[in-house]
């Protein structure tokens, strides 16, 4: 197990140094004032982070949300200013039915199934942030909470069958993407928190119950969570991380009863502590086949999943895990941790699509995710 010193420098070090990148890619003046630039991008369909970099809809979700839990840590920073400034950005790109695209790859919307399609993925993530950055102080202006209940009425636009909410717009519908349907349940709950309007509060946290009921009805005899249903073979340690988290999260918040859904979720964290080998890297063969394999964000989520629980045995998980990343990943000099977990000049292949571990740092979204979460690691392992 790590030393309880050696965890607090990694996360000193994870924590600041991701404060500090995404603090300065963010636009200050012009049209996307209050966006976080990022030069790498996740560039779909192909996964190329190398074709122009971005402004990615789910960052200002994780990285406001970031700074303000650690805004009076670092006030030199002005993070409360610029946590408002990301929320104030995001709420013009929302669209008037309440969707808002996953990407912009140099300004042109992501394509997944259609030429312009709306996400719930960036859509949650959003959500949650600006939710929880409310509630750690952030003005509660009249955008945000139009946001916020705009998001929850689209979200009920895409339910295409009870408990099937489409992870975007043209996706197939006889799929049900869980981690899709996760968001739409904590951003249906959200709003709920928010109407005036009695009826719709009933109807949203409903709407919230099946997506719940689907996620759980979809769980593996190993505790994992798949990306789909039908199964597929569609094995996954980012999705089943995103799941539970979602699920904490709803249960932080009192708007989920702990003990409906705990064993479910304890069980997924079986799973994910299994994910954890000796050494702290994360075991993708056969566990994952999804285009977050070998990401770096992913560890941030996976070691907030388990250390939620103060398990000493899962914490000793997590603590490898973030020794890993810290002893493996993070470039001292540049204060972040690389993209990619395996082997610096080795390639592999990600959804049919090569890619290369190389010295690749500036990606806002892989960094805000990983951020967001290591706070909250920090804070439950170190107090």
């Amino acid at each position: 197990m790590a030393k309880k010193r050696d965890v607090r420098v990694a996360l000193t070090d994870l924590v600041g140094g991701g404060v500090r990148y995404l603090a300065g890619a963010q636009k200050t003046d012009g049209s996307f004032a209050g966006a976080v630039w990022s030069d790498l991008a996740y560039h779909v369909p192909h996964f190329d982070y190398h074709a122009g970099g971005s402004h990615h809809f789910r960052t200002p979700g994780s990285s406001g949300l970031a700074f303000l839990k650690v805004a009076d840590r670092l006030p030199e920073l002005d993070l409360r200013r610029k946590a408002e400034h990301a929320y104030d950005w995001i709420c013009t790109c929302q669209h008037d039915d309440g969707g808002l695209f996953e990407i912009t790859n140099n300004d042109r919307p992501s394509q997944f199934h259609l030429d312009y399609e709306r996400s719930a993925i960036s859509l949650g993530m959003v959500t949650q942030g600006m939710f929880k950055a409310i509630g750690l102080g952030l003005e509660k202006k009249p955008q945000y909470v139009d946001f916020l209940i705009k998001a929850a009425e689209w979200q009920m636009t895409v339910e295409v069958a009870p408990g099937n909410f489409l992870h975007s717009e043209g996706y197939p519908e006889q799929y049900v993407i869980l981690n899709a349907n996760a968001h739409a349940a904590e951003t249906l709950q959200i709003a709920a928190t928010l109407t005036d309007d009695a009826d719709q509060a009933v109807a949203w946290r409903s709407g919230a119950e099946r997506a719940i009921g689907a996620i759980l009805s979809a769980q593996r005899s190993s505790g994992m969570f798949p990306y789909r249903t039908p199964d597929e073979g569609q094995h996954t340690i980012s999705y089943t991380a995103t799941c539970v988290w979602v699920l904490q999260n709803l249960i932080d918040a009192g708007m989920l009863p702990r003990e409906t859904v705990e064993r479910q979720i304890r069980h997924a964290c079986s799973f994910l502590a299994d994910s954890v080998d000796e050494q702290g890297r994360l075991l993708w063969e056969g566990r994952e086949v999804h285009g977050q394999k070998y990401h770096t964000w992913v560890y941030g989520m996976v070691m907030r999943c388990l250390t939620w629980w103060r398990h000493p045995d899962w914490d000793e998980d997590a603590e490898r895990a973030l020794s890993f990343v810290h002893g493996e990943l993070f470039n001292p000099t540049v204060g972040l941790a690389r993209l990619y977990d395996f082997p610096l000049g080795e390639d592999r292949v990600v959804c049919g699509h090569p890619c290369v571990a190389a010295e690749e740092y500036a990606c806002a979204f892989n960094q805000a995710d990983l951020l967001d979460c290591l706070i909250d690691v920090e804070s439950l392992l170190c107090g």
